[in-house]
């Protein structure tokens, strides 16, 4: 270990990621003070505090440990997501929260999300598959294995229920293609094949009584906000907490009600779930526009940073761990503005490194753990591939 540390490049160590990040969670732990309705705030907010302190701690520990030898588990933590998954679904460890089988642990105990550890795991074991097929890469047999090895989680996940973190999972599987270095022409013929494909499956979802909801893969209330969101009218009790959001929101303004002194009705008291899957709510009335903004433009901006990483890194294996962090990072955020801002059906899943919640928190350091260790890592890819 001693030895591996002396090859990194320190001078490399993207300090500001770390920084971005922790920004971003002291605005959301902040925002548990603040924002009226939450539950617990003072105790939720000490909390949060010591989530991000161990998630810097976390990131930093990871960040030591080169990703090479990390993926040389990928077997082993594989397996390892499949037995937490199957757990939550089928024995007791499995705990109910808002109709949704999602977190693992005890009632009123320890609890702990494994799909936000699958994120992690999915991006390094995909990677190493990549790497180890490298030789076959532009052959449509590889993109089977690859894809049946994303697919057995992102199920498993799905009929947990939870279609937006699969969602993500597949849309960074997606990305994850596109820079491992197939050829543009079976990219984009895997692409012309997908999308009526999606667009097929997206119709017969919204048809009753389909086979997904008989055998509870999609719950009849998933399917329900999404009529919701194109006849709102028809679906008041299922739309209100995105109609009360984007109000509060509104509310805001420019520069938000905690600046401007404003002691009135918050509109947050009437948004569910405002700590977590509705924060953004709260950050738009509280700090107005110019918070949110900020917001976005921080995520956006970790977002590029881990891209850069990736643009730098010495293999391809990096490359594609680096673009998956990235990928993970966008599009949860597009998803999670997207639910509050009422432009996507209502779908639970957290703002990154903003949102209450330590399996949130830790799986995101993680990630960004290994962001930084793709930074520092001097190895130089070999036709041999990597030997320890």
């Amino acid at each position: 270990m001693i030895k591996k540390l002396k090859q990194y490049d320190f001078r490399k160590y993207s300090v500001s990621i770390l920084v971005v990040a922790i920004i971003l969670g002291v605005i959301g732990a902040y925002m548990l003070k603040v924002i009226p309705g939450v539950l617990n705030a003072e105790s939720r907010y000490i909390r949060q505090l010591a989530g991000i302190a161990f998630g810097v701690v976390l990131a930093i520990f990871v960040s030591l440990f080169d990703y090479h030898f990390v993926a040389k588990f990928y077997i082993l933590m594989y397996l390892f997501n499949l037995v937490l998954l199957l757990m939550v679904k089928f024995t007791r460890f499995g705990i109910d929260v808002y109709g949704a089988k999602r977190w693992l642990g005890i009632e009123n105990g320890f609890q702990f999300q494994p799909s936000e550890l699958t994120k992690v795991i999915m991006i390094v074991v995909i990677a190493k598959l990549f790497d180890l097929l490298k030789e076959r890469l532009n052959k449509l047999s590889t993109l089977i294995i690859v894809g049946i090895a994303m697919a057995i989680p992102t199920f498993l996940i799905l009929i947990q229920t939870d279609l937006s973190t699969s969602i993500v999972l597949f849309a960074c599987f997606v990305v994850m293609v596109f820079v491992s270095g197939y050829s543009l022409k079976i990219f984009g013929t895997i692409v012309a094949i997908a999308v009526p494909l999606v667009s097929s499956l997206f119709w017969y979802i919204l048809r009753p009584n389909n086979l997904l909801i008989k055998y509870e893969i999609m719950k009849p209330y998933q399917q329900e906000r999404i009529y919701s969101m194109i006849n709102p009218e028809d679906y008041p009790e299922l739309i209100y907490q995105q109609q009360n959001a984007t109000k509060a929101m509104s509310s805001g303004g420019l520069l938000g009600k905690l600046f401007t002194g404003d002691t009135g009705v918050r509109g947050t008291t009437y948004v569910p779930v405002v700590e977590s899957d509705f924060i953004f709510t709260g950050i738009g009335e509280e700090l107005g526009f110019i918070g949110a903004a900020t917001v976005i433009i921080l995520l956006t901006a970790l977002s590029v940073k881990c891209m850069l990483v990736a643009k730098n890194a010495t293999d391809s294996m990096g490359k594609i761990i680096a673009t998956g962090c990235s990928a993970i990072i966008m599009v949860q955020t597009f998803i999670n503005i997207g639910v509050v801002s009422w432009i996507l059906p209502n779908t639970g899943i957290p703002l990154p490194f903003v949102s209450s919640g330590l399996s949130s928190l830790v799986g995101s350091y993680t990630m960004l753990g290994l962001v930084l260790n793709i930074s520092i890592n001097s190895h130089k890819e070999t036709r041999r591939g990597y030997h320890e």
